[in-house]
């Protein structure tokens, strides 16, 4: 499995056309996609908090923090 990123340009009717290279003609291929306008959520915009949102949620939590019950320790066998 490889990783290939592309930029390409849509056209005016609003379709995303792509060329992907591959290794063998004719042969199959799984493609998994991720679409996202260039620029945005890339990491580089997530360096800073959002406006007001530690104003928003310091402090917001009302009541105890409590632990859950955790079950049972899982048994498992000797190596």
């Amino acid at each position: 499995m490889q990783t290939i990123e592309i930029i390409e340009q849509a056209g005016q009717d609003k379709i995303l056309r792509m060329n992907v290279p591959v290794d063998e003609p004719l042969g199959r291929y799984r493609v998994i996609m991720l679409i996202e306008r260039e620029g945005r959520a890339s990491g580089k915009e997530l360096d800073h908090w959002p406006p007001g949102f530690f104003d928003r949620t310091a402090g917001a939590w009302i009541g105890e923090l409590e632990r859950q019950p955790q079950g049972k320790y899982e048994r498992r066998e000797s190596l």
